[in-house]
């Protein structure tokens, strides 16, 4: 199957981001945070001109998303790619943060803090920033403010 149209684009968006709801419900946190963090990913990818699947591009796309879809906290949270590293990284190959992260379950306005060198990341603030993204995502892509990107996709039952 071919993703190319705005509606698949958005569905293939928003199917992500369910998965990673129920994972958060269902209490799965380093899994829903890996989940997310390859959303991030995929998201950033929309906003450069090369093919969805290129190589060596998972920093810039997690990063350009942060910077240009989350909340400024994330930007300020991400110098040196430290939250690329932490998430992107860390949790897609070891399924586990570093000793420089705290994942947390719920939410808290200590999102993003650092106390004592370890940021607390809380799933549920990260979720909803998350889903806040793929919000403005769309927005650009039914305004074509983003080039969309054929995409083979198998299918998954």
């Amino acid at each position: 199957m071919q993703i190319t149209t705005k509606e698949e684009h958005i569905d293939f968006l928003n199917g992500i981001l369910s998965q990673a709801k129920i994972l958060v419900a269902e209490g799965h946190t380093a899994v829903a945070t890996l989940v997310m963090s390859q959303l991030i990913e995929i998201m950033g990818s929309y906003f450069d001109a090369k093919p969805m699947r290129s190589r060596e591009q998972s920093a810039n796309r997690f990063n350009t998303a942060i910077y240009k879809l989350f909340p400024i906290k994330y930007s300020k949270a991400n110098k040196k790619s430290f939250l690329y590293y932490q998430l992107r990284t860390s949790i897609v190959h070891t399924l586990t943060p570093t000793c420089s992260v705290a994942l947390k379950n719920g939410t808290s306005d200590q999102h993003l803090v650092e106390k004592d060198d370890i940021t607390e990341i809380y799933v549920g603030n990260l979720l909803s920033d998350t889903e806040k993204a793929v919000g403005i995502l769309i927005r650009l892509i039914n305004e074509d403010k983003v080039k969309l990107k054929k995409l083979a996709a198998g299918e998954i039952d």
